[in-house]
């Protein structure tokens, strides 16, 4: 049998949701608040709905997913490698 956690949804003085995470620095317990945004952390929220332009403009570079990008230069570099080859000279 597992044992389950119940989460709790706490709201700080401004009305946003957050959960608490509990975390233990030189045998004291801190507190860390994760903000939630409908329901989910918000980083995870940012993660999905975040606009390539918009990770770029926050400086979030390592979200930004290559492969599109990747797929679609590559088919731009054969064909001009393909005409450069086919030039006379």
């Amino acid at each position: 049998m597992t044992k389950r956690k119940n989460i709790r949804i706490y709201r700080d003085k401004e009305g946003r949701n957050y959960l608490k995470e509990s975390y233990f620095i030189g045998g004291k317990m801190k507190f860390r608040r994760i903000y939630l945004v409908d329901g989910i952390p918000a980083d995870e929220f940012y993660e999905k709905n975040a606009n390539e332009i918009d990770k770029v403009i926050d400086g979030n570079f390592h979200l930004i997913d290559n492969n599109s990008d990747l797929d679609n230069g590559s088919n731009e570099l054969t064909s001009s490698r393909k005409e450069v080859d086919d030039l006379p000279f």
